[in-house]
């Protein structure tokens, strides 16, 4: 799973603003500062995800994530926030962000949805992103819903603030929460969402430009176009057993069903690739389980659970040849 560098840089430089020094915590992350430049580059979610932790503990902002969405701009979307800028209404800029979401990331979905009278826009981490980094996730979220508010008032020139803020998360600063949005904000939610009247998505963007939109939407197709023709079945495999069913095996039928390929094509496609889809959950389960007993924070009846066995002396089975596999493979390495 993959995210866009400009939301690396957009966390780091926004830290450093608030008190984190930006060497150090270049250094924490494990990236050269070099790398920032280069915005539209994807970078594995295993970087970025532990830089919230690190650029919480250096400014002692535990609302970090909420005070940098003040501060947003379009930098943090890099080439979707051109084309975002010149689009003519804000729905229309919604609907951007969702159609090339995976050009920006691909652990953080957005989404939307419409009612009679109002506008719901989520911002929902994958299941694995949420469960291994819960305070990453968190401050992501909240660097995004905080953002959509100064950005509105960028692309309309208008104050305009939800109804509510809805969040997947427990209470916090409630008072602080309620300043940055003007509106009622609701915890422990099942999802996180900003919820719009309705008509307020309607508002046209000051800097719609259909010449510039036409350019940067070309730009962001192609992009999206390289991005699948890269990735192999068996990537895409693994990514939605991570994003859509938590890391969980369910039968084959419904990833397929998932990835809107007929059965009959999904097999087509793992043959063509010589693997097949028990080999394919095998690995996504030991690299899942690998990552998450190494993680001191994480219970093995959890990530038992979390797996899908149905009891821990399966799951202690399993893991004990994932763990020997492993070692066999690093040790006949290190031979050669």
């Amino acid at each position: 799973m993959k995210v866009q560098n400009s939301i690396l840089r957009s966390i780091i430089f926004g830290a450093t603003k608030h008190g984190a020094n930006f060497h150090q915590l270049c250094k924490e992350v494990g990236i050269d500062p070099t790398e920032l430049n280069d915005a539209e580059k994807l970078s594995d979610w295993e970087v970025s995800a532990p830089a919230w932790d690190y650029a919480l503990a250096m400014t002692g902002d535990p609302l970090l994530a909420l005070h940098l969405g003040e501060e947003a701009d379009f930098s943090t979307f890099g080439m979707l926030g051109f084309l975002m800028q010149s689009c003519p209404t804000l729905e229309a800029a919604i609907t951007t962000l969702v159609k090339y979401n995976n050009t920006l990331s691909t652990i953080f979905h957005f989404s939307s949805s419409i009612s009679a009278d109002t506008y719901r826009i989520y911002f929902e981490p994958v299941p694995v992103y949420l469960h291994k980094y819960p305070e990453s996730a968190r401050q992501a979220v909240e660097m995004g819903m905080s953002g959509f508010t100064k950005v509105f008032h960028i692309l309309t020139g208008k104050k305009i603030y939800p109804l509510q803020a809805v969040l997947a998360f427990p209470k916090r600063q409630v008072r602080e929460y309620e300043r940055i949005f003007q509106a009622q904000i609701i915890f422990d939610a099942e999802r996180s969402c900003l919820v719009y009247r309705k008509h307020d998505l309607s508002h046209p963007i000051i800097s719609y430009d259909t010449s510039l939109y036409s350019f940067f939407n070309l730009m962001l197709a192609e992009k999206q176009q390289a991005l699948d023709v890269d990735r192999s079945i068996a990537d895409e495999i693994k990514e939605v057993l991570l994003r859509a069913f938590y890391g969980q095996v369910p039968p084959v039928e419904v990833v397929a069903a998932q990835m809107n390929m007929s059965l009959r094509t999904f097999q087509r496609k793992l043959a063509q690739e010589k693997v097949t889809f028990r080999q394919i959950a095998n690995d996504v389960k030991k690299e899942l389980a690998i990552a998450l007993i190494n993680d001191p924070r994480s219970k093995t009846a959890d990530v038992a659970h979390l797996l899908g066995y149905a009891d821990l002396s399966s799951f202690r089975r399993a893991y004990k040849k994932w763990r020997d596999h492993t070692s066999y493979l690093a040790n006949t390495g290190s031979r050669k």
